[in-house]
């Protein structure tokens, strides 16, 4: 009997963890997939833009794989030379023009025009890069934060939660998961309050079966000592 109670405690101390960890799962999906905000390599999440590095131009400031954070609010006149701005580029391709959000630093800035125009340059490359930037392209500012290799896992797992697969994987399956579960816990304990009414149905009955019984016998002793009254006078 012991063992039995140990190994039902063991049980319901398992569905009780996986109960939590699907929990988790669906709290972690709903924050990304309400919080957050892709576009392209750029990912915002609660007022934080971080982009995953997509090549290894800026080597060695930060490389290939790397999850770098940038400031969204800044005005591009308070720019100077020498420092790493995030601004959308695009490029030609045969399926049509496809924009993304490049990482250089500003090598000058053209000022001569009310909207000025920067020159930008990656570290790793020897020539400029083909094109000035306008301001209305610059997307925010280096914070000279970086995380080494953890751009190419956060792209991919942003991706896959906003995917039908991570939805169905996510949201589908771990309710099912805790449909499966509360149903079970209804069960038994509809079963547990089946078993505690039977059995107080029975005592209940063999209370009633006592108290008439008793009734019974007292009426007839009631009777009996009437009789035997009758029979002295």
């Amino acid at each position: 009997m012991a063992k039995i109670t140990v190994k039902n405690l063991k049980m319901k101390k398992v569905f009780n963890i996986a109960f939590y960890v699907v929990l988790f799962i669906v709290f972690v999906y709903a924050i990304f997939g309400l919080f957050s905000k892709k576009d392209g390599n750029s990912i915002s999440f609660f007022g934080v833009t971080s982009l995953s590095v997509q090549s290894g131009s800026m080597e060695p400031t930060f490389s290939e794989g790397d999850l770098i954070f940038v400031r969204t609010d800044i005005n591009p006149k308070d720019l100077n030379p020498g420092d790493i701005i995030t601004y959308q580029d695009f490029m030609v391709t045969d399926e049509g023009i496809v924009y993304y959000y490049n990482t250089h630093k500003i090598v000058s800035i053209d000022k001569t025009n009310p909207i000025w125009r920067f020159e930008t340059k990656g570290e790793a490359n020897v020539d400029s890069d083909p094109r000035l930037i306008v301001e209305s392209e610059i997307y925010g500012e280096w914070t000279g934060k970086a995380w080494s290799g953890f751009g190419t896992f956060v792209d991919g797992f942003t991706t896959f939660l906003k995917s039908s697969i991570g939805f169905f994987l996510f949201i589908v399956v771990p309710c099912l998961a805790l449909l499966v579960y509360e149903v079970i816990k209804f069960m038994k304990v509809y079963a547990e309050y089946n078993v505690q009414k039977h059995t107080q149905d029975r005592v209940k009955m063999q209370e009633e079966a006592i108290a008439a019984a008793r009734a019974q016998l007292e009426a007839e002793a009631e009777s009996k000592k009437a009789e035997e009254n009758k029979d002295q006078q």
